[in-house]
């Protein structure tokens, strides 16, 4: 398997995304990061999952951990309600939270090069490029390691289903009803095609 065959369309944020529509589009889509996508909806930043726990920590409680343990059940829920009114823009400019930039492999990149830029770069998304840059899609981290997992002999209707649908179109995933979430989906001037494009359909490179 190649990257062009495992590139999808995933879900992701703006710097206008508040934080609570970030954690919802994580938390509905399973994602173990969130990309950030500038105005022409390329991603500009990763945020690992870690860094989306972080925005209901404050900076103090980071600072010292233990003042974790002083407030109660009520105060730590309020701390959660105040990702409504900031963006992911905000915190990235106050130094809230850390961000990552993708790395990028080529369409005909093995599951062994993509693992390697994964592994490297300690980051659970790579794009993927053609020769004259244009994105091709996202390699997530579930969807290579369903691929290993295919290559090492393993085989269900899940890992199946996870090679061949996008995690935009995965049966009983993701948010219909907010415009927000349903145009927050990377979708590159020449985007993943949707048709022949898993492993198992025959439509990609061997």
């Amino acid at each position: 398997m190649r990257a062009r065959d495992l590139a999808e369309i995933v879900p992701t944020a703006t710097r206008d995304t508040t934080g609570a529509e970030a954690v919802h589009i994580a938390a509905e889509y399973r994602l173990s990061a969130l990309a950030v996508v500038g105005p022409e909806g390329l991603p500009i930043a990763l945020l690992p999952g870690s860094q989306l726990l972080a925005l209901v920590v404050p900076p103090y409680v980071r600072d010292d951990p233990q003042l974790a343990h002083v407030f109660s059940e009520d105060a730590a829920e309020e701390f959660c309600g105040r990702l409504a009114s900031t963006t992911i823009g905000a915190l990235i400019d106050e130094g809230m939270v850390s961000v990552k930039r993708l790395p990028a492999v080529g369409p005909d990149d093995t599951i062994l090069e993509i693992a390697t830029a994964m592994v490297e770069h300690h980051c659970p998304q790579v794009l993927v490029r053609d020769a004259d840059g244009a994105m091709l899609g996202v390699v997530t981290l579930s969807r290579a390691l369903a691929a290993i997992a295919r290559l090492a002999g393993e085989d269900s209707p899940g890992l199946r289903t996870r090679l061949d649908v996008d995690l935009v179109d995965l049966p009983n995933l993701g948010h219909t009803g907010q415009d927000s979430m349903d145009a927050a989906a990377v979708s590159p001037a020449d985007p993943v095609q949707r048709s022949g494009g898993g492993p198992n359909s025959g439509g990609g490179t061997p």
